[in-house]
């Protein structure tokens, strides 16, 4: 019996390095599962076959795979940094999916861990490899985490050449691919204990491991020692040894034949050395001559009781002990009188040992446990192709139970029973499903668990739900998970589909968290299905206002909003209750030094040309310059003339007056007579420079004479102010590209 330790987990979380160093201190053999399967895909990838197709993956039953101290050989050749490579990273997911790789890989790994000492990592050990390892841990991470342990290991071997976000984004697909996939799916076992090592240590996950193996049995103080400490787990199971040998049988050996037996033995003791040591066990399969075939006689016990001696053919064993094959032990002979047509002196013969009895005389030998060994192998059939059966529990054991199913016996050890202690008490008696995880020929028994059986049951469920899901279809449901990258929602029972964060809502959405919770009831729809993967919906049940709005809108078209925000780089806009529009503040007015507060106010309504509409950023880009012609190009001013205009705005040093849709500036020592002005009050001035190149224009309400009486110095600050206005207005304002980011406006 070895022992074994099974760790699990997905990309990224430290299995391996793990692995490696729990080996060491333990004195096991590694076994790197996972970089079998990459060398199977880098053999895949040199013969350039196609990855899609399983017909092509014939060459795995030619392809040799072994390790020599914790370096993987592929075909003699050793492998160990080409099967890191990012080609290999980014294909062993899906060479891995395939049923004739995974049975090849599986039958290695079982192989090789049946006569020692081992320890595996991989995504399948603890739920498929090693069903029933002594130790069963299953690391995690975040993918943030993983991400930057994978980039690291890259960068050191001078392979990276991906940022974090596209590892990030590598790691969280491989993990679906890895957990969706129909064969072996990356699944934590029940009994496998979690540890999440984001912000452990490798020290601290070593730790805690040892604890764990501790607790399950093994001395730390003397790993050297090992079967020692594999013999005291393999006394857990002298309980069900007795039980087995007699269960496994099915058809024990009749009391007579028993006594008639041991009463020959006695009769025949001269035969026998008292110290001959006894070399077979019972259930072994061995193989012998035929001495003599003897027919049926009446013979005298010791106590002078008469007793009948049944046919019998006495058979010599390779190892020199004798024993009895009785007629109900050979199959298709109904009486003793058909051996003597079966059997003649001197044949080879093979025969499973029945019954061993302590006084070291003949065995009792069987024919029909031989038939039985040999029809076990149809089972290992029924193991590949993850089938199940019904059996019938016998008896409760320390270890488990026994069943029998088809005439033989099953044993389901604790491990592997989904039963509630209450369901186990009432068990004995009642047929359950199981599946079979190991054929064992010695005992001629099965090995068989309840909870892969339910497992292989619900697969089956969730394969023949998916078969119903069809692109459009709507479902009710429940968030299992949140991830960075989206939501794990199942839509029936064990079948999940993703819905990736672009698929929520119509709005952009930073964190999946704030919008959905774990157990969130969500109305989904299925958008794909591929390979069993299923991509779902919410935002396709929603109402896309952006889209009906912006169908119903052609650009050019006039529209009406009310302002809700004016800042720096323009006026947001409520078009409707559910859409704004943005109104840049160069598409406001010509002027380029234009205050968007000296014209219109929060809260009020609005008239604007709809310049631009983009479905795929939802954006409404609108214009109020648009609305006229260019007040620049259509006023034809020269100094001196009268004109009229509303003042729109009163500074410290003058008044800005709108002309016929041109901006003019009033400094305040050019007033005249009048000194104060309203908003919106209507004056009338004189063009004292006009420059539509320049979009300058100057005005005054002065009389000409009133400025040459003017003190010299009075006039050298009023030209200052005037210099320092035209300055101003030669500062254009910022296209709306420098100042505004529309994505932020949503």
């Amino acid at each position: 019996m070895s022992w074994q330790i099974a760790i699990d987990g997905p990309a990224g979380s430290g299995k391996s390095t793990i692995a490696k160093i729990i080996s060491k201190r333990f004195g096991f053999e590694y076994l790197d599962t996972g970089a079998m399967y990459r060398a199977i895909t880098l053999k895949a990838l040199n013969l350039n076959i196609d990855l899609e197709d399983e017909k092509n993956y014939d060459f795995v039953n030619e392809t040799e795979i072994h390790f020599d101290h914790n370096e993987i050989y592929l075909d003699g050749v050793n492998v160990s940094k080409k099967i890191r490579s990012l080609e290999v990273s980014n294909q062993v997911s899906l060479v891995s999916k395939f049923k004739v790789v995974r049975d090849r890989m599986v039958e290695l790994q079982r192989k090789m861990a049946s006569t020692k000492n081992v320890i595996m990592d991989g995504r399948d050990i603890g739920t498929v490899v090693l069903p029933n390892a002594n130790v069963k841990v299953y690391l995690s991470a975040t993918p943030q985490e993983r991400a930057k342990r994978r980039m690291l290991e890259r960068q050191e071997k001078g392979e990276n050449t991906q940022t974090l976000e596209e590892t990030i984004q590598e790691i969280c697909e491989r993990d679906y691919k890895d957990s969706h996939r129909e064969i072996s799916p990356l699944k934590k076992a029940n009994d496998a204990v979690e540890i999440d090592t984001s912000s452990l240590s490798i020290d601290e996950v070593i730790e805690k491991i040892i604890m764990l193996v501790r607790e399950r049995g093994m001395n730390m103080e003397d790993v050297k020692d090992i079967n020692e400490e594999v013999a005291q787990e393999a006394t857990k199971d002298e309980a069900v040894e007795e039980t087995v040998k007699e269960e496994s049988t099915m058809e024990e050996a009749s009391a007579t034949e028993q006594e008639s037996a041991q009463n020959e033995v006695s009769n025949e003791t001269e035969e026998v050395q008292e110290t001959e040591e006894n070399h077979v066990k019972e259930l072994q399969l061995v193989e012998g001559t035929v001495e003599s075939v003897e027919e049926a006689r009446k013979f005298k016990t010791k106590e002078g009781k008469e007793q009948e001696k049944e046919a019998r053919v006495l058979i010599r064993l390779d190892n020199g002990q004798e024993g009895y094959l009785f007629s109900k032990e050979v199959p298709g002979v109904e009486n003793g009188d058909d051996l003597f047509d079966m059997f003649l002196e001197g044949d080879r013969v093979k025969v499973v040992v029945k019954k061993v009895y302590p006084d070291g005389g003949k065995v009792l030998l069987s024919q029909v446990l031989v038939e039985k060994r040999e029809n076990l192998k149809q089972y290992q059939e029924v193991i590949d192709n993850h089938g199940v059966f019904p059996a019938k529990i016998v008896k409760n054991i320390p270890v488990g139970l026994i069943l029998e199913h088809d005439g033989y016996s099953c044993l389901l050890p604790t491990s592997q029973i989904d039963m509630t202690e209450e369901e186990l008490a009432a068990s004995v008696g009642k047929e359950i499903e199981v599946a079979p995880i190991r054929v064992d020929y010695n005992r001629i028994r099965l090995i068989v668990s309840q909870k892969v059986a339910n497992a292989i049951r619900e697969r089956e469920k969730k394969n023949d739900f998916i078969k119903t899901v069809e692109v459009g279809n709507v479902y009710d449901g429940v968030v299992k998970n949140i991830e960075s990258y989206g939501a794990f929602v199942e839509i029936g029972e064990g079948v999940e589909g993703l819905l990736h964060i672009s698929e929520i809502e119509h709005n952009r959405i930073v964190k999946v968290d704030k919008v959905l919770k774990p157990g969130d009831t969500v109305k989904v729809q299925v958008i794909k299905v591929e390979e069993g993967h299923i991509g779902l919906s919410r935002k396709a049940l929603l109402p896309n206002y952006w889209k009906d709005f912006i169908d119903a809108t052609e650009v050019g078209q006039l529209v009406k909003g009310t302002i809700v925000e004016i800042n720096k780089a323009g006026v947001v806009v409520q078009l409707t209750e559910q859409i704004q529009g943005f109104l840049p503040k160069s598409e406001f007015s010509y002027e380029r030094d234009a205050v968007i507060e000296d014209f219109v106010n929060v809260g009020e309504e609005i008239e604007l040309k709809v310049i631009e509409l983009d479905i795929s950023k939802k954006r409404v880009i609108l214009s109020k310059k648009q609305m006229s012609e260019n007040p620049w190009e259509v006023l034809n001013l020269k100094q001196g003339d009268v004109v009229e205009g509303k003042v729109i705005a009163i500074l410290p040093d003058g008044i800005k007056i709108d002309v016929q849709g041109a901006g003019g500036y009033l400094p305040n020592n050019n007033f005249g007579e009048k000194t104060e002005f309203e908003k919106g009050e209507t004056v009338t001035a004189k063009v004292r420079i006009f420059d539509p190149s320049r979009n300058k224009l100057l005005l005054s309400m002065r009389e000409r004479n009133e400025r040459d009486v003017q003190p010299r110095a009075e006039r050298k600050a009023s030209d200052n102010e005037v210099n320092k206005y035209l300055k101003n207005q030669e500062k254009m304002s910022g296209t709306f590209a420098d100042f505004i980011n529309l994505d932020d406006l949503k």
